[in-house]
């Protein structure tokens, strides 16, 4: 599982991330086109890379704290769940990366 999201982190924002990743939490959901959806959060450390979007896919981004996550609008629940990947990684940065908007 680990190998498969670094993957796709990787694909998807252009990141490299390291060391052991923390579930955070998930959901089941349908979306507007019927197609059912498990959406599985985890957190972890960012490694290296600069930010890039795949295309068609985000188009903007920004890297945030559990104060500045409450400019932007985001889906609901997300600031929360920032302040809890902040204290899962307490030691580190806290700094995440949030997506701002979807094409």
């Amino acid at each position: 599982m680990e190998d498969l999201l670094k993957r796709e982190v990787k694909e998807e924002a252009g990141l490299e991330i390291e060391g052991q990743m923390q579930y955070v939490n998930s959901m089941a959901f349908v979306r507007p086109d019927e197609t059912p959806v498990v959406f599985i959060k985890f957190a972890a450390k960012y490694k290296s890379g600069e930010v890039k979007p795949e295309p068609g896919s985000f188009t903007d981004f920004a890297w945030v704290n559990a104060e500045e996550v409450k400019n932007y609008p985001c889906i609901k629940g997300i600031p929360e769940k920032i302040e809890k990947t902040i204290a899962i990684f307490s030691n580190l940065k806290t700094r995440y990366r949030v997506n701002t908007h979807r094409t």
